[in-house]
């Protein structure tokens, strides 16, 4: 285990970094980065996940783990240090740092510990990022590295809340947990039915943070790194590179397990969107969200920047990128399209069920 307290928060800059020689050429080498605040109960449940990865079997090879520990004043480094001697298939590297004030964020830790991960896994790695409360499935790495060798440039894991926590906030939050994730699953099924990405095809999921993020190592520098900033840095990461033309994959096959807690560490993270949640369910605030059309128009509008007029036949025709028209009922195709209020998200859910099922190759949407 190498350790580094004191570090200064910016030695290691994207445009000089010294690529380590102990890789072997061709290979795509993994290099785990994890930023950490106060994440001594988390930390444990992490490293045993790592520990237990087929990846390790299969390439007789250590797993970097880089950990950049992050204004703590928890005992987190002695948690690293008992994580070094029992699992032998790590190779841990930590940073102990305290970041000054306007620093002091997950984009500062983050980008730190993916800097360090960059600096040791040379110009084949491929860099994953993860979180400290996470607890990567055991393929984890073997299926992203699959993934990124069959040609893509960045994965995006998918990301499943520890269900034992879930349940402990509730029925109703369960219900609107249930409920956003299939309408955020149809919304996406919508999207890959206008705007087909023959880099990432359906079935697909839509996350792409932090907790789950593989990418390549010079795709990582020539982007420019993880941004520094306090909200949002990983996604911001990965619109970037996105919009530079590299290849970003959701496959169903690469899941990381992460906690439901209430007390979350990075501001406008997932603990603020399950206590945001959980305070409209107490509120009795019903769960609005976009019509089917509203959403068809605005995937249109973004992907196409037009829409073709009704039809004789009483049915809308939406041409995507493909050729491919999307059918609409009359009454989506009304004048007052573009000005709909959002609605229920159960009814919402059954609106683009059927607009799927009457476009989709699928014989039906579950």
């Amino acid at each position: 285990m190498t350790f580094r307290r004191g570090v200064a928060w910016n030695s290691l800059p994207i445009s000089s970094v010294v690529w380590s020689m102990d890789h072997q050429e061709g290979l795509l080498r993994p290099v785990v980065a994890v930023p950490a605040k106060n994440e001594a109960a988390r930390l444990p449940k992490l490293f045993s996940a790592l520990a237990q990865q087929t990846w390790l079997s299969a390439a007789n090879e250590f797993l970097d783990v880089v950990v950049v520990l992050n204004n703590c004043d928890d005992h987190s480094a002695a948690i690293v240090d008992a994580a070094s001697t029992q699992h032998g298939g790590l190779r841990l590297h930590v940073i102990d740092i305290n970041f000054p004030p306007p620093w002091a964020h997950v984009g500062s830790a983050r980008r730190l510990a993916m800097e360090r991960a960059l600096s040791i896994g040379g110009p084949h790695s491929v860099l994953f990022s993860t979180d400290a409360d996470a607890a990567p499935a055991a393929d984890w790495v073997e299926a992203s590295l699959r993934v990124i060798a069959a040609g893509a440039d960045l994965v995006g894991g998918q990301i499943v809340g520890d269900r034992d926590e879930e349940f402990l906030l509730g029925r109703g939050f369960i219900r609107r947990a249930t409920h956003h994730l299939e309408y955020v699953g149809l919304v996406d099924r919508l999207t890959s039915l206008v705007a087909p990405d023959v880099h990432d095809p359906w079935p697909r999921h839509v996350d792409h943070t932090g907790a789950s993020l593989a990418v390549r190592g010079h795709v990582y520098q020539a982007v420019g790194g993880i941004p520094p900033i306090s909200f949002r840095e990983d996604v911001a990461f990965v619109a970037k590179a996105v919009a530079k033309g590299y290849r970003l994959r959701h496959p169903l096959e690469v899941r990381v397990g992460v906690s439901a807690r209430l007390d979350g560490r990075a501001r406008g993270g997932m603990a603020d969107c399950l206590k945001a949640w959980l305070a409209a369910e107490a509120a009795g605030q019903p769960q609005l969200v976009e019509d089917a059309a509203t959403v068809l128009a605005r995937l249109t509008r973004r992907h196409r920047k037009r829409a073709l007029p009704a039809s004789a036949t009483g049915r809308g025709s939406i041409p995507p990128p493909s050729g491919r028209p999307i059918w609409l009922p009359r009454q989506y195709t009304d004048s007052q399209v573009y000005e709909r209020k959002k609605i229920g998200i159960e009814t919402a859910i059954g609106q683009m069920k059927k607009i799927i099922a009457a476009n989709s190759d699928l014989p039906s949407v579950a």
